[in-house]
């Protein structure tokens, strides 16, 4: 038989060059990935910044320098203080202006700030961004440097389906390789995912407590109503309220039966920490030995504004017909309180365990008195409190508030949910 040569495939290049050309980039792009260069000042960069240009802009030092040496948040604001903060006592930084500087845009803004600690640098109204901080005083700008480095991570209320990652920085070696002479603040703010084990907003419904130690307590039980009941099916209503504006929201109990003290480890106030909670909203009936007293009670923190407190009301009156409460006159508006007491040492404190012992450090959390310092122990020192409200609702020995109740309490949580998207500027079509 004859040998017959196979006839040679010839290459077709118009089809194999491009085909290299695509296998190379693979493999350099898998190299970059797995093996990523370590040239000096690799990853040092800011605003999508080159590396020259970051360092150009965070090389500067100041002249005109404001020393800080403590700062916290609380619900979703952060504040700064020249001193370490001492409840009850002014700070220089009260009335100051703070400004922002993104330096990625060169926007500045500005906050006024007062001694209210839910009226700071308001987190929530900052877009990404990475800024410099400023304290303006007397018309001039003066950096604000830190006494100690800070690196500290917060995020923000849930808005459109996401949250803002915020990255509170004083250092003097940012760039690695530069060392500076003091500790500059930054804030890097920065857009994330929804933070689903971080609740913005934790619902306390009353009952179930043994916070006195002279047993369970399950509320008022009147005609039928028994607080306790009542709460938690109050709080699933508006916990359902607030996810719709897209809230990631939690409750203190896990069922109606449940059994759960305030204070202590795995207490109400511990789940609040425990998942970095920006607003504690317990839930409470009130009663008189007098029919004719009637309307809601909030009290608030003394060491925080009314905001929320007065929005919520204004809105149950309007929406519902729910008046604030007329029992304590001299008040700015109905049913808006605070209630005080000092401790041993003269500090004053809020007499309501609710409100002050979630409010960490803002509030003076797990430090009123031993048995705060024994149980409370976790809050103590914690940098990031709940703004929190005590809300009694309704009168239930009144018996209008006891009908408006019976008949509509579907309507006044959802009125409180209303006012509470309102303070944080959040509308339904926003998630």
């Amino acid at each position: 038989m004859a040998y017959v040569k196979k006839p040679r495939r010839k290459i077709k290049w118009k089809i194999a060059i491009p085909l290299l050309c695509l296998i190379l980039c693979v493999i350099y792009l898998l190299i970059n990935v797995l093996f990523p260069r370590t040239e000096n000042n690799e990853g040092v960069q800011i605003c999508s910044y080159s590396v020259s240009k970051t360092h150009a802009l965070l090389e500067q030092e100041y002249e005109r320098t404001y020393e800080i040496s403590d700062y916290f948040f609380y619900g979703e604001n952060l504040s700064f203080l020249q001193e370490p903060y001492t409840l009850g006592q002014s700070d220089d930084l009260f009335g100051k202006t703070i400004q922002l500087r993104n330096l990625c845009n060169d926007e500045k803004i500005l906050f006024q700030l007062s001694n209210s600690v839910d009226q700071q640098i308001d987190l929530g109204e900052l877009e990404d961004g990475f800024y410099e901080v400023y304290v303006v005083n007397n018309l001039q700008e003066y950096r604000m440097i830190s006494t100690n480095e800070i690196s500290d991570v917060f995020h923000t209320v849930t808005r459109n389906d996401g949250s803002k990652k915020v990255e509170v920085i004083a250092t003097n070696n940012y760039l690695k390789d530069t060392e500076l002479s003091q500790n500059y603040v930054y804030l890097n703010i920065t857009s994330d995912k929804v933070q689903e084990d971080k609740y913005d907003i934790l619902i306390d419904p009353f009952g179930g407590n043994d916070d006195y130690g002279t047993g369970v307590r399950w509320g008022y039980q009147i005609n039928g109503l028994n607080e306790n009941d009542e709460m938690y099916k109050a709080a699933l209503v508006l916990k359902e309220k607030l996810e719709e504006y897209g809230f990631v929201v939690g409750l203190t109990k896990n069922s109606m039966e449940q059994q759960i003290n305030t204070n202590g480890v795995d207490g109400r106030a511990y789940i609040g920490y425990e998942h970095e909670a920006k607003l504690y909203l317990n839930l409470q009936f009130n009663g008189s030995d007098y029919s004719s007293t009637s309307g809601i009670e909030i009290t608030h923190s003394y060491y925080a504004s009314s905001a929320l407190a007065n929005q919520i009301i204004h809105d149950l009156e309007e929406s519902v017909g729910l008046m604030g409460s007329t029992l304590y006159p001299g008040t700015v508006q109905n049913g808006v309180l605070t209630n005080t007491a000092k401790n041993a040492e003269g500090i004053l404190y809020d007499n309501n365990s609710v409100v002050r012992e979630t409010g960490g450090v803002a509030t003076g959390a797990g430090s009123m008195n031993e048995s705060m310092r024994e149980e409370n122990a976790f809050a103590s020192g914690n940098k990031k409190g709940m703004q929190a409200l005590m809300m009694r609702l309704i009168y239930v020995s009144n018996p209008m508030d006891y009908k408006l109740w019976v008949d509509d309490y579907e309507s006044i949580m959802s009125s409180i949910a209303d006012s509470i998207a309102t303070y944080y500027q959040i509308e339904i079509g926003d998630h």
